[in-house]
């Protein structure tokens, strides 16, 4: 059990929740003809962010490996589907056709879920679609600074912050440094989990910022 853990994971969880309900608010609360079809996407990327770490609570929070093996799979999948998300709402934002929408997200889908059952939903998996889909954003992101859009620079700063976290994530995986804590040594902390966490809290409110200014 690694109870640090299961606190970043909760705190992330709750900030996907509060920021997907936060943009859902502002979006029923536009006229229907100013809605943007991009802001279902930033809120689909919140709310599985928040499935994300709420999946990844419970595998660090339990004691039994079968339970940790069940719920360790759909962490994975919503960690993807989170970036996923993403990536479709640039694409969306930079007003590309249905056929790169619809292209592109699939692609990443496909090849995430294979190398994830490959990989027996190894970590680093996510680690290498999150690089994938952060050069996709970027992409968008700096065609959206020189056409001068107000968005683009919380894009680009807010996925840099996340490649940190990400890349924290995979530095320390490879170290491997761990340590046991609590009164018979019965509880596990791995640094870069929690590290991790607390950095990506801080390129998700980045994103968010961004994405609500286009409702203020």
């Amino acid at each position: 059990m690694e109870p640090i853990t299961v606190i970043t994971d909760s705190l992330l969880a709750a900030l996907g929740v509060i920021f997907g309900i936060i943009l859902l608010y502002y979006y029923f609360n536009t006229n229907k003809e100013n809605r943007k079809k991009e802001t279902i996407m930033w809120i689909g990327a919140f709310f599985s962010l928040a499935l994300f770490a709420l999946f990844g609570a419970i595998s660090h929070g339990v004691t039994s490996i079968a339970l940790e093996n069940l719920f360790w799979p759909p962490t994975m999948i919503f960690g993807g589907i989170t970036f996923i998300f993403f990536v479709a709402g640039v694409i969306i934002y930079q007003k590309e056709t249905i056929t790169s929408l619809i292209i592109i997200p699939i692609i990443l889908v496909c090849f995430y879920l294979v190398m994830c059952i490959l990989f027996n939903w190894l970590f680093l998996i996510w680690v290498l679609l999150l690089l994938i889909c952060s050069v996709i954003i970027f992409f968008y992101a700096f065609k959206a600074k020189s056409e001068g859009e107000e968005l683009a620079p919380y894009l680009i700063y807010g996925m840099i912050i996340v490649i940190i976290s990400g890349l924290v994530y995979a530095i320390g995986s490879m170290i491997g440094y761990h340590t046991y804590f609590g009164p018979n040594n019965e509880y596990l902390f791995k640094p870069h989990n929690d590290i991790f966490h607390s950095i990506a809290m801080i390129g998700m409110c980045v994103f968010f910022i961004g994405f609500r200014k286009e409702f203020v």
